[in-house]
């Protein structure tokens, strides 16, 4: 080798190693990104994890099956073990991939982001969803406060944070990792169309709507919401449901380790009935997967015992939860539940959710309406960058597609034998994923006109079309409209019943014939005469050319013997 050739290998290697320390090459391996889907990193605690190697180990593989490709990395080998070390290694991952990193889940103690806004000061995992934002600190106290990224986030962030959670955190999480597989494999045994709504009387009051929400995920939502029966006993009694639910949604008062419920007093106000605390739900072991926690700092996972971690880590059934790390404030969720009905993971479900609010937010100023009816832009601040998913956002809720619908319906006069009959024509369809067996009845203005029972495989449709009997008895006067309707039983676990009833109208204006309907039939009459009145005229030629001298004779004989008649009686 040359010197020449020998001093270019040495200065491209220290090149190669000089990007390396600057962290310009993050180390991923072909096994990292075997699947074709999108990216998740999984970022680990050093010192957990060789006691977490088979659990992990088993969590990648589960997150390839699931469509995802995976880097599972520690924290050791970031450029440095701080909250920007870790937005330096995923920010290089979104550009490295061409920004297909889908999010990040983060195991262990990896450092927190804090945000200020006003007096508050909480920790933020926006900071990590946000690959391409501005964050300041104006006020020059080492906490962020002004945050510049009108598009809301590229990725989603959940955190599986123990160290604040009572037990031992390897422990711990080995538990949850190994639900977490059961619960992918479907092995475990709540019933997905259950959901729990439990809300207190200030959410009442205030008109917040969740049972919409609820209801894309669940087709049975249990609804706890009069002032009377929301309290601290009857919640604790619901959470050991032997049946359990899927989703819980939860809105009271609290702070990151217990909340609080209120009942009407005589006096028209509200009063304290008890307090649910983190360690209950541990010692509870509620028969629930997934909450969502509308309770101020619920998700504040710096507190130690902090409501979302006892809820997730600290049982035997929770997997995920939604929450806030400092206030929290009433704004709908639909786009957010939505997304899950419709087979989105949670973290796909979220990110939506948090970037359409964002738009929302930044659009507000401008919309000329009058700030007195919505909230303060500090409260909306607040809202978008405290809310945090507590547990592993790849995760999909387990929802059967049950939809039976009325496809079409049509209703018509039409004219037979000069006689107007009625035409109905429906379709019925299953367009969920499973085969249905159900019942179809028609109706004209309120007269059942028909009823059958339908069996129909996932996905096909069957076209019925009749005159119903009897239909004479109806007077199709001109111009009269009447209403026709089709209904199809619902099917077990049905979230939509809206689409098994459709209503149409029809005016019963007679059908007359046009004359370009009855001319065949004008023109066939008029061949049939002339045909037979030639056949009948050439009848007649032929008799009269058989004897016609003889006509003429008798006549002039008559004629003549009358004249001499006459003449002889003159004469006389």
């Amino acid at each position: 080798m040359s010197a020449k050739s020998a001093s270019l290998h040495i200065f491209a290697l220290s090149a190669l190693l000089l990007l390396v320390c600057l962290g310009q090459l993050p180390s991923v391996s072909s096994a990292d990104l075997q699947s074709n889907g999108p990216l998740v990193v999984v970022l680990v605690d050093s010192r957990i994890c060789d006691a977490l190697a088979s659990s992990l180990q088993q969590y990648k593989e589960d997150v390839i099956k699931s469509g995802f490709s995976v880097n599972l990395t520690e924290t050791s080998r970031l450029l440095n073990e701080t909250r920007e070390g870790v937005k330096e290694y995923l920010q290089r991952f979104w550009n490295l991939t061409n920004q297909t990193l889908s999010g990040a889940v983060l195991v262990g103690d990896i450092p927190e982001a804090w945000y200020e806004v006003g007096s508050n000061v909480f920790p933020t995992d926006l900071y990590y969803m946000d690959m391409n934002g501005t964050w300041m600190d104006t006020n020059g106290n080492g906490i962020d406060d002004r945050h510049l990224d009108p598009s809301g986030p590229e990725i989603w962030v959940g955190r599986l944070k123990v160290s604040t959670v009572a037990g031992e955190p390897v422990d711990l999480l080995k538990r949850y990792f190994d639900r977490n597989h059961l619960f992918r494999n479907n092995l475990v045994s709540i019933p997905w169309w259950r959901a729990l709504l439990y809300m207190d009387d200030k959410g009442v009051a205030q008109g917040h709507d969740a049972l919409t929400p609820l209801r894309y995920i669940a087709p049975q939502v249990v609804s706890v919401t009069d002032g009377l029966t929301t309290n601290a006993d009857d919640y604790k009694t619901r959470l050991q449901d032997p049946d359990g639910y899927q989703w819980l949604y939860l809105m009271s008062h609290g702070n990151s380790t217990y909340h609080m419920f209120q009942v009407p007093s005589k006096e028209n106000l509200y009063e304290w009935d008890g307090a649910v605390y983190a360690s209950d739900y541990r010692t509870l072991n509620p028969h629930v997967l997934f909450y969502h926690f509308f309770v101020c700092s619920g998700g504040r996972y710096t507190d130690e015992d902090y409501l979302a971690g006892a809820s997730v880590f600290g049982n035997d059934y929770g997997l995920l939860a939604v929450a806030s790390t400092d206030d929290t404030f009433t704004y709908p969720y639909n786009i957010f539940y939505r997304a899950m009905s419709e087979g989105r993971t949670i973290g796909y479900a979220f990110h939506q959710w948090l970037r359409n609010s964002t738009t929302d937010y930044t659009r507000r100023p401008s919309t000329g309406l009058s700030l007195s009816d919505l909230l303060s832009n500090s409260d909306y601040e607040t809202l978008l960058h405290s809310m945090v998913l507590i547990g592993d956002p790849t995760l999909r809720l387990h929802i059967e597609d049950h939809d039976v619908r009325v496809a079409d319906l049509r209703a018509s006069i039409v004219n037979a034998s000069n006689v107007e009959r009625l035409k109905v024509s429906f379709t019925v369809e299953n367009a969920g994923d499973f085969s249905e067996t159900f019942d179809a009845t028609v109706y004209v203005d309120s007269d059942l006109v028909y009823h059958a029972g339908f069996m129909l495989e996932a996905r096909t449709n069957e076209t019925v079309t009749f005159f119903p009997e009897g239909d004479a008895k109806y007077v199709w006067s001109e111009f009269i409209n009447h209403k026709i309707r089709a209904e199809i039983s619902s099917v077990q676990w049905e979230f939509n019943g809206e689409n098994n009833v459709r209503d149409e109208y029809f005016v019963s204006k007679i059908i007359h014939r046009s004359l370009l309907a009855v001319i065949p039939e004008v023109v066939f009459a008029i061949a049939g005469v002339l045909f037979f009145g030639a056949m009948g005229w050439s009848f007649l030629r032929l008799l009269m050319a058989d004897r016609p001298l003889y006509h003429v004779n008798q006549g002039l004989a008559k004629l003549n013997a009358r004249i001499k008649a006459i003449i002889l009686r003159s004469t006389n």
